[in-house]
């Protein structure tokens, strides 16, 4: 079979797979990561772990690797609101995994026909994109494409086949003078063109299992993981806001604060195998949810929350009762300074005592 027919055959099946567009680019060194991330350890130091395990040479993964294959996954945006006490979730997140299944269906149509495959490698996916001709950086480090913007997930094979690549796109970026994500994110994580900084990112610190900076917590508003406000601004993403709805009633009620904050005791096991099913296991973390869950209770500012506040004072992480007490301060409920000077009593972890303090002493 020659490697044009291989190529060709593949973009078929892809497609019948979902994949929105199929791209080749060569296994060389990706040049354009190896500046990246000098420059980006220079302006975050301690987002450094994040890159650690990211090659910029695919033949460090795989020595006889040929060829790349970059596979687009599209997308229809969640509108910016949800209901009232249902935690934000990005559309992303629910897409993402029936793109990773897909491109395991992809990389075995190669492996079939005789070469070795390699599929999600730890590469930088969105310089692979941009060589193979999928799409421009965005001032805020996305791709885009003209058709689908960036409500996309990027999903890419190493591999040994000898596949044609494709023409990479003429320049970094499309964007021009517009810098209406830069002007919209709103803890000003983007800093330059295509420089994002992670540890100002809202997105960075959604289900962390360690305590959340106050200013990113207050800027979290009612988003339980993804942020999105700065795709929802760009003009290549017009469409698919027009475009855009809400998650089935069933999906949303797997968010429910209350409930929720009302479950922990049980340890969420249902609610997390169920949202799992959904957005991925590894984000499905009963810790983790209920620490968003306490903080979106804070933004909301909503009294009727407090009966489930005032227990997760008691609870046996640290950061969820930290982000207890803050929750507890921004909603300033009847007796609430009373309520954590008892708490403070019996608490012995100074990152929360300090919580505690900062409400109190306000």
């Amino acid at each position: 079979m020659t490697k044009d027919l291989l190529k060709e055959q593949l973009i078929e099946y892809g497609t019948k797979l979902g994949f929105g567009l199929i791209r080749v680019t060569s296994s060389d060194p990706l040049k354009l990561w190896d500046c990246q991330i000098r420059i980006r350890r220079e302006q975050d130091p301690d987002s450094t772990r994040l890159w650690n395990n990211m090659e910029h040479d695919p033949k460090e993964i795989m020595p006889e690797a040929r060829s790349i294959v970059v596979a687009l996954w599209p997308h229809t945006p969640y509108k910016a609101n949800f209901p009232k006490g249902i935690g934000r979730c990005s559309a992303y997140y629910k897409e993402y995994p029936k793109g990773r299944q897909a491109a395991y269906k992809l990389g075995g149509f190669l492996k079939q026909a005789g070469y070795k495959i390699v599929v999600q490698p730890n590469l930088p996916a969105k310089e692979i994109a941009h060589r193979a001709g999928i799409g421009y950086f965005g001032k805020n480090a996305l791709i885009h494409t003209q058709e689908y913007g960036s409500w996309i997930s990027l999903h890419y094979i190493l591999t040994d086949a000898p596949l044609t690549p494709d023409t990479g796109m003429d320049s970094i970026s499309d964007c021009g003078d517009c810098d209406l994500c830069m002007r919209a994110c709103p803890t000003e994580a983007i800093v330059k063109e295509g420089q994002v900084i992670p540890s100002k990112c809202i997105r960075h610190h959604m289900l962390s299992s360690d305590f959340v900076p106050v200013d990113i917590r207050e800027k979290m508003g009612g988003r339980i993981l993804g942020c999105d406000i700065c795709q929802m601004v760009c003009p290549f993403n017009k469409k698919g806001m027009l475009e855009a709805g809400l998650p089935s009633p069933e999906e949303m009620e797997l968010f429910n604060i209350k409930d929720i904050l009302k479950e922990w005791p049980t340890g969420l096991k249902n609610r997390m195998n169920n949202m799992g099913e959904l957005i991925g296991k590894n984000y499905a973390r009963a810790q983790k949810v209920l620490s968003m869950a306490v903080i979106l209770a804070g933004n909301s500012k909503d009294e009727s929350y407090m009966p489930y506040l005032i227990p997760l004072l008691k609870h046996p992480h640290p950061p969820i009762r930290g982000h207890s007490a803050w929750a507890i301060g921004e909603i300033k409920a009847h007796g609430f300074r009373n309520i954590l000077k008892e708490a403070l009593i019996e608490e012995k972890d100074e990152r929360v005592r300090k919580e505690i303090y900062r409400v109190i002493d306000y």
